[in-house]
């Protein structure tokens, strides 16, 4: 089987968007180009990759698993190329770099610092700017091409029409109290039962809040605070000094929990799942900033 690149690079741009006519018009073509290329494809493959839906078009199975690999071939070969533009081009000497202003570089559990020190030290003469805003002002600011890219924590990240996302951890919070409380929550206990006693939870018009307003809001209940943080550092602390109780990511709640520093009342309900991503503006034409993206989730991908 010999199918050309641009077969792939078309599939790439519909399975992205799953939108044939935004994939033609990225791709500077027309739609029935494009649909006659998928069906080449396809014809070639043996397989259906896409099924038309209301709103535009959807993956098969097989499309699915195709897309994972042309998705990483994609990028790769993106990152071919930004390594020898960086070398070439003096002008992409800077890149801005945003982070949620829950974000604390001091965690462990999810060290970013990390992969950021060895491309710093690899590229000395990059000069690094870092920005902290909420969550929607971020996917905002790397969609309209203000950052070059941003690291956040979302459960349901939305469409970035611009920009490229790529998942570097998935965790899910913990319900965590303090010690005195470890005689007054024994058992299975629904999540609710905890909204009776004081609660360490997040400022609003973050990403944090809105995934607990909704979620209790969907259960009939009101997520009330009688103390409010800025970042899961603070809630740890305020839980561990008995304070209420609080919700923080596993990988910062499982060491405190092991150091016995604090408990997780076990609890009926599952908390939703989030994930971290890596967004990044790919019209702005920063390679610098493709190639910190890769030491990122290259860094992630290895632990």
């Amino acid at each position: 089987m010999n199918l050309s690149y641009e077969y792939y690079k078309v599939f790439y741009y519909a399975a992205r968007y799953l939108n044939i006519s935004k994939a033609a018009k990225v791709l500077s073509t027309s739609q029935p180009n494009v649909s006659r290329t998928i069906k080449k494809l396809e014809e070639d493959l043996g397989c259906k990759l896409f099924v038309r839906t209301n709103s535009g078009v959807s993956l098969t199975k097989q499309g699915e698993t195709l897309y994972r690999h042309v998705r990483e071939a994609s990028r790769q070969l993106s990152i071919g190329e930004a390594e020898i533009a960086s070398e070439t081009d003096a002008k992409n000497k800077s890149i801005s770099i945003g982070f949620p202003t829950s974000f604390t570089f001091s965690n462990q559990g999810f060290n970013i610092i990390h992969p950021i020190r060895q491309f710093y030290e690899d590229h000395p003469d990059i000069h690094l700017l870092i920005v902290n805003k909420a969550t929607p002002d971020l996917i905002s600011d790397v969609d309209d091409g203000l950052l070059d890219l941003a690291v956040i924590s979302s459960s349901i990240l939305r469409h970035l029409h611009d920009t490229t996302e790529q998942t570097i951890l998935k965790f899910r919070d913990r319900v965590i109290a303090g010690n005195k409380y470890r005689d007054e929550f024994t058992g299975p206990l629904p999540i609710s039962y905890f909204l009776d006693y004081p609660v360490i939870g997040y400022v609003e018009n973050t990403e944090t809040y809105d995934i607990y307003d909704q979620y209790f809001a969907a259960k009939g209940h009101v997520f009330q605070k009688s103390i409010e943080v800025t970042n899961p550092d603070q809630a740890l602390s305020f839980v561990k000094n008995n304070m209420g109780i609080g919700c923080v990511p596993d990988f910062l709640a499982d060491p405190a929990i092991e150091a016995g520093l604090v408990f997780a009342p076990k609890i009926t309900d599952r908390l939703p799942q989030r994930k971290i991503v890596v967004i990044r503006n790919e019209t702005s034409g920063n390679s610098a900033a493709a190639i910190l993206e890769d030491y990122i989730i290259s860094f992630f991908r290895e632990k």
